[in-house]
């Protein structure tokens, strides 16, 4: 038969709760500076174009001679 844990699931949903409020918060903050934009007239922002960044990997094997 199967079992469930209960402070098992305790934990499990209490973390669940905690992290999404953590979100929540982050949220939050984002609208509000969004907010301060629109109420000091920004309305669009420019962002500049940004390449992929590729590193070259270099060998480090030396080599013969």
């Amino acid at each position: 038969m199967p079992t469930i844990n209960v402070e098992d699931n305790i934990r499990r949903i209490q973390l669940n709760i905690d992290k999404m409020s953590q979100e929540v918060f982050k949220l939050h903050g984002m609208l509000q500076t969004f907010q301060g934009f629109k109420k000091g007239g920004l309305t669009e922002i420019n962002l500049p174009n940004q390449e992929p960044i590729e590193e070259e990997l270099e060998s480090i094997q030396e080599k013969p001679e």
